[in-house]
């Protein structure tokens, strides 16, 4: 793994708009735009099997994890309110689908991939990932590049799976897909709109009929028992770009909860559990010195002795996240409004000494299969909202 110098496409903006990634411009480090072609991270296919191989491993053992926690009744130490347990426990049990995920690693450029958190309920770099990166390789390295990421055809894949196998439902089904407009100030939120926009065109080619909504906009019939949208059609089954968590804590999660079987919910409410760095615990717990995992502990004591960071259970961004040196010291932090739900502690990972830059590997699973790979760098030791993407390539295409 190594980072190259590259000349960015003189049309980039236009090229990106076309394929309806919009928020390319947000501001960076420095002012710098988030998409930057000016560089690119090249690999070996022999780490890109690797990354694969690992992906697949810690999605199964995630899963391994998921089995134990509702078998145990271990929602408590999630923070996770007593009248949502059994509706966790059951939408595990009845197997309830999930579409996608991203895992976030370090990798050390050599042979050593470890876990840092999976984003398992809301990943975005959606568009960014499957078809911005894609269109920038054709058109810069040639229609016989290779990349890892087959994230695009797999989605279709998963989609028509759900539709035909899981719902049993006809072409042509709608599908609600619902992301936050705004953060209260009216603006709308172009990340999360253009992801919902792109998922909604592989679930159109996958047999649904889709409709974008906003979650603000979304009712509770209380004469037909069942979520409207703002037209006043029924949602039966939907994709939403908005956290469990942060419905558990509304009205709106009441409802979900006591009338589950009347709307299908993607991601489910099981993946409550893995969007939950809690998670990181559990899985050390349950698979101590596995080779792709950090020590992680609810207290920074056993950590004692090695760098360690410390990062909110629900945490976002990097938000609230903070670095302590092998004797305790702070190293690095990060603002944020995340922490009151308390704290893990995760030995720091070891990085690819790529000059400047902490590059972070967001590695995604769709269905139960690795999908392909994003890379986001910063010049500092986190990963934040103002980290950059790159793209990637591999060198000796499989």
């Amino acid at each position: 793994m190594k980072r190259v110098a590259q000349t960015p496409r003189p049309d980039w903006r236009a090229r990106l708009d076309e394929i309806g990634f919009s928020f390319y411009d947000l501001e960076s480090e420095d002012g710098r735009p988030y998409w930057n072609e000016s560089a690119a991270y090249a690999f070996r296919s022999s780490e890109i099997e690797l990354l694969e191989r690992a992906t697949k491993e810690l999605f199964d053992r995630c899963m391994d994890a998921v089995e134990h926690i509702v078998r145990e009744r271990r929602f408590a130490e999630f923070g996770i309110q007593p009248r949502f347990h059994d509706m966790i426990a059951e939408s595990w049990d009845e197997d309830d689908p999930t579409v996608y995920g991203r895992f976030d690693l370090a990798y050390d450029g050599v042979d050593t991939v470890k876990l840092l958190e999976f984003n398992a309920d809301t990943p975005t770099s959606l568009v960014e990932t499957a078809a911005a990166q894609w269109q920038w390789l054709v058109e810069t390295r040639g229609e016989g590049a290779d990349q890892f990421n087959g994230l695009h055809e797999l989605l279709i894949e998963q989609w028509q799976h759900i539709r035909t196998e899981r719902w049993g439902l006809p072409e042509g089904a709608r599908l609600h897909l619902a992301s936050l407009h705004d953060a209260g100030d009216g603006e709308l939120i172009v990340e999360d709109f253009d992801t919902v926009a792109y998922m909604a065109e592989t679930a159109r080619a996958a047999g649904f009929d889709p409709k974008l909504v906003f979650v603000e906009d979304i009712s509770w019939s209380m004469d037909a028992g069942v979520f409207l949208d703002k037209d006043g059609d029924r949602i039966d089954h939907i994709f939403k770009l908005y956290p469990w968590e942060w419905m558990a804590d509304e009205q709106f999660g009441a409802y979900a909860l006591l009338h589950r079987q009347s709307t299908q919910w993607v991601e489910p409410a099981w993946k409550l559990l893995l969007s939950n760095k809690q998670l990181l615990v559990v899985l050390w717990e349950l698979f101590p010195n596995h080779p792709h995992l950090l020590p992680a502990f609810t207290s920074a004591a056993p950590l004692g002795g090695r760098p360690y960071v410390s990062k909110p259970r629900l945490g976002r961004e990097g938000a609230n996240v903070t670095l302590f040196s092998a004797k305790g010291e702070l190293v690095a932090a990060e603002g944020g409004r995340y922490g009151d739900e308390g704290f893990v502690f995760q030995q720091q990972a070891r990085f690819a000494d790529i000059p400047g830059k902490t590059a972070v590997i967001g590695s995604w699973i769709v269905g139960d299969t690795p999908a392909g790979i994003d890379l986001r760098e910063t010049s500092g030791p986190i990963t934040g909202d103002l980290a950059e993407f790159v793209p990637h390539y591999i060198e000796d295409p499989r």
